[in-house]
């Protein structure tokens, strides 16, 4: 049996028929009562409405068949009936070159199309073991039988669509909504490449963000490992021209200039009090039949929500480290320290490793600011802090505590070498002034409180013991309640 021609349309014609979610369903009567007056008004003893799939033939209804019987496409009259648009009949296929070898063992066929959105999906059609001649009448009357199925594939491709919409919509109202409330960014970037993945039927997303400097940074992305990437200004990548441009891109494989595994990808950016924010990139392996029009429009409303999140997000990050910064010296204040140290701690039970805290006091600041004012205390603090910061490792953490009063975490470090920081501390205050600091090393049973009390009471004997020194924190259950010195 010679194979039936393959149009160059295909690709677009299995696309039709995946639409109708029809391969593979189960019976529905419809399709069967047509199939069967089929059979019925034109005598024959096969009748079927099959559907020709990329490499076999899958009958949905059929009478002298089952719903769900297949076959090889090579061996399948309706593949060379869904070529042309009229009815396709072999009278005899003995005497037909092309069938006399069939394998269905079939005397006789005759198909007419059944289309989906324009495409030929399959058949309506009759055959039989023997030869029989079809008049005009049988082939108008199957026409007409073929259209009533067209018209009940149309409806229910339509109900499904309408389905499909729905569903994606709520899949983009729960997305937005979900956008609405994170209030991290780290999550917030992180749902939104996976909103943008699953709306899109895609295979990944990439968020790039841009950066103070001008770079275009990927900060988070699924389907990819390129986080942390950047681009900088006039990079020929398409995300970075995208939001050069404020302009949605969107290229297929051969446009593409090497990403190796993709086939297609959108580049969207995202826009929010009339600038752009950053860039939502989502790709798939795999080229798409077609344009995903529908997946463009639903990336583009979602970014559309995401840009107002990420402004959100990162107004409410500004502020809120604003609460967590002394406005004076321009490190952490009692809020940030409090909160560092009880992080500090839960790290030291998980790794073992020592925790040192050090309480720092300016020495007769109050006598330095009756003399010189305080314009010039204040700028003394600031001075302070910032030459402490140069003296810290990375680990390290510095917070104004009030006042002249300053605190410091420093985990990691041995009894020897805590000293010997805060020592260096102490030698880097400005303006010839001194200073005295309490040191305490967590002993893993104390709370963070306590922990706090041991080293106020280790600045205390400092202070006490003639000031501008550093003293050790006694063990627990043996620090002096510390007073006013």
């Amino acid at each position: 049996m010679d194979l039936a021609p393959v149009a160059d349309t295909e690709p677009q014609r299995l696309a039709a028929l995946r639409s109708t979610g029809l391969l593979g369903s189960a019976a529905d009567s419809a399709f069967d009562e047509l199939v069967a007056l089929a059979a019925r008004l034109l005598g024959a003893p096969i009748a079927a409405f099959n559907l020709v799939d990329a490499d076999r033939q899958w009958t949905k209804a059929g009478s002298g068949m089952a719903n769900g019987d297949q076959a090889p496409r090579a061996d399948s009259f309706c593949a060379h009936a869904i070529v042309g648009d009229g009815p396709f009949v072999v009278e005899d296929t003995a005497a037909d070159p092309r069938f006399a070898d069939n394998a269905m063992g079939l005397g006789f066929y005759a198909g007419t199309p059944v289309t989906a959105g324009g495409q030929r999906i399959g058949t309506l059609c009759v055959a039989g073991e023997s030869p029989k001649a079809l008049s005009a009448d049988d082939l108008e009357t199957l026409r007409v039988l073929a259209a009533a199925v067209t018209a009940h594939v149309e409806l229910a491709r339509r109900e499904r669509e309408r389905a499909d919409e729905a569903g994606v919509l709520r899949r983009l109202g729960e997305a937005t909504s979900r956008l609405a409330r994170v209030s991290d960014a780290a999550d917030l970037e992180r749902d939104l490449c996976e909103a943008a993945r699953d709306l899109a039927d895609a295979d990944g997303a990439i968020l790039w963000t841009a950066t103070s400097g001008g770079m275009l940074r990927a900060t988070a992305a699924v389907g990819s490992d390129v986080v942390g990437a950047e681009l900088p200004p006039g990079h020929g990548a398409a995300s970075r021209q995208a939001f050069d441009g404020s302009e949605r891109i969107y290229r297929v494989k051969s446009q593409l200039l090497g990403v190796a595994g993709w086939g297609a990808a959108l580049f969207e950016p995202l826009a929010a009090g009339g600038r752009t924010v950053g860039v939502l990139t989502v790709f798939w392996q795999q080229e798409p039949a077609e344009r995903p029009d529908r997946e463009l429009s639903l990336i583009e409303l979602l970014s559309s929500e995401a840009a107002v999140a990420i402004e959100r997000t990162t107004t409410l990050f500004e502020l809120e480290k604003l609460t967590r910064v002394d406005a004076l010296t321009g490190i952490g204040n009692r809020r940030a320290f409090d909160e560092q140290l009880t992080r500090e701690l839960k790290r030291s039970e998980r790794e073992g490793n020592d925790v040192a805290l050090a309480m720092f006091d300016l020495d007769h600041f109050k006598a330095y600011n009756d003399t010189h004012g305080h314009p010039a205390g204040d700028r003394l603090l600031t001075e302070v802090a910032a030459a402490w910061q140069d003296c810290l490792r990375a680990t390290d953490s510095l917070a104004r505590y009030g006042g002249e009063e300053f605190a410091l975490i420093a985990p990691g470090c041995c009894e020897r070498d805590a000293v010997a920081l805060v020592d260096r501390l102490r030698a880097a205050v400005t303006e010839g002034q001194t200073c005295s600091a309490g040191v305490a090393f967590w002993d893993r049973g104390e709370t963070a409180a306590e922990l706090l009390v041991r080293a106020d009471a280790a600045l205390y004997e400092a202070k006490v013991g003639g000031r501008d020194r550093t003293k050790l924190a006694s063990r627990p259950g043996t620090a002096p309640a510390p007073t006013e010195g």
